[in-house]
């Protein structure tokens, strides 16, 4: 031990309840501090969440027209106002068309 002399003149009867004593009382003091002198600590206790703007002008976020005959869009979705990030993401066949160059046509 680096400083092990020192309970040759502090007896640890003594020293190590000061020792423990002077951390928890700094530690309250701490706390109390915080406590008193910030408006966001209370709403942390009871649970309360940032609220966080979104932005739900825009229906679709992207839509993506594939070669393959899919058309993917994707759209945010309705979270009840929780804070994290949620999409909804919608997969519908295109439309094939008689004269289509992409559908090779039967060879009879």
């Amino acid at each position: 031990m680096n400083q092990g002399r020192i309970w040759t003149v502090v007896k640890p009867t003594v020293g190590l309840p000061l020792l423990i004593g002077g951390a928890a009382v700094t530690s309250l003091v701490v706390h109390y501090a915080i406590l008193s002198h910030t408006t966001w600590m209370a709403g942390y206790w009871e649970g309360a969440h940032k609220k966080v703007a979104m932005d739900t002008s825009s229906t679709a976020v992207s839509a993506l027209q594939t070669t393959t005959g899919y058309s993917v869009s994707v759209a945010p979705a309705a979270t009840n106002g929780k804070a994290e990030a949620a999409f909804v993401v919608t997969v519908t066949p295109n439309p094939v068309t008689v004269g289509d160059a992409s559908i090779p046509s039967p060879k009879n």
